[in-house]
């Protein structure tokens, strides 16, 4: 990265509250870029995505930030679906035996504000009362400086306002489709049957346009987005556009490939010793939205299935290279 690059990063991540957003506007470009680089059997390799600030603004701006502050460092692709043509990443990491241990994402961002004297951009709200056992637990919430209690009309949830369609966002000309290789989206947690709605703040100026930039009654189920997130990498698939925000792409999809084709390889060495065909995944029953703070979503126990990489392949970094 060069040492402009390098000096904005670090003012970014020592901004206050509102400030944020002001050190962003006098370098935005229309297409951010990024540097993911993957590590795989000893070898490391770093796929440059171009991004659509104007396709998705509020997307780009917390992938921007959850880069920026280091919390994809270290995570590792915790679900490799389809031989790799879904590759879900930036929640996870490998504890001690080894096994999937999920970062706390809610503390792990309200501590990064307390230590750098930052504010997150928030787009989604709850009211205190959703989140009351949540706000017990934790022992008191604070969230860019302000304190929050169980009487709170509008806690803020870290969480992303859904830029798709099936959020009732309408898609323009800058917007990314699951229509090519590479495309790098924003993935969900399954929620269940959860009917909790939020207050959200949104860049397209509300449902039917009313120009309105906050609006209530938005489902948390389409509105939660935390840090998962995923590289596509089959041919087409836009019916993904009604429900995930495409933001970003490869900007050479051969990069992507070359670690697509060490996993082959890898996969060639391996035995199947279970005869389903299966040998670079092993299928792990997790615990989802154990950190959720909406009480019902985190008290109702849903478990999810991963087809976890039996050879670990790890986000070594995310880096913004150009604003």
């Amino acid at each position: 990265m060069k040492k402009s690059l390098r000096l904005f990063a670090v003012l970014s991540t020592v901004a206050i509250g509102a400030a944020s957003m002001a050190l962003f506007a006098g370098c935005d470009t229309d297409t951010p870029e990024v540097t993911i680089t993957y590590e795989f059997n000893g070898a490391e390799y770093e796929v440059e995505y171009v991004l659509s600030r104007k396709g998705a603004p509020q997307t780009v701006q917390h992938f921007i930030e959850l880069a920026d502050a280091g919390y994809y460092d270290g995570t590792v692709i915790h679900d490799y679906q389809n031989s790799g043509v879904f590759l879900y990443g930036g929640a996870y990491t490998y504890n001690a035996e080894g096994d999937l241990e999920e970062k706390d994402y809610w503390t792990e961002l309200r501590n990064y504000e307390k230590e750098n004297d930052f504010t997150f951009t928030q787009t989604v709200f709850a009211q205190g009362k959703d989140i009351a056992q949540y706000l017990s637990e934790a022992g008191g919430y604070v969230a860019g400086g302000e304190s929050y209690t169980a009487e709170s009309a509008k806690v803020p949830l870290y969480t992303l306002h859904g830029e798709f369609s099936g959020n009732g966002v309408t898609p323009n000309s800058k917007s990314y489709s699951h229509n090519k290789q590479g495309i790098l989206a924003m993935a969900y947690t399954d929620k269940g049957t959860d009917s909790t709605t939020v207050r959200t703040v949104r860049s397209d100026g509300g449902a039917n346009n009313n120009n309105e930039e906050e609006q209530d009654g938005d489902h948390y189920r389409t509105n939660c987005a935390t840090s998962i997130f995923y590289t596509f990498t089959g041919e087409a698939r836009t019916d993904l556009d009604k429900t995930n925000t495409a933001f970003g792409v490869t900007q050479d999809y051969a990069q992507m490939k070359e670690l697509l084709d060490a996993i082959s390889d890898y996969e060639g060495t391996l035995e199947d010793s279970d005869g389903d065909g299966s040998v670079f995944t092993e299928t792990s029953r997790v615990l989802a939205n154990q950190y959720d703070p909406i009480d019902l979503v985190r008290n109702a126990k849903i478990y999810v299935e991963y087809n976890v990489p039996v050879q670990p392949v790890t986000i070594k970094s995310v880096k913004v290279t150009k604003y």
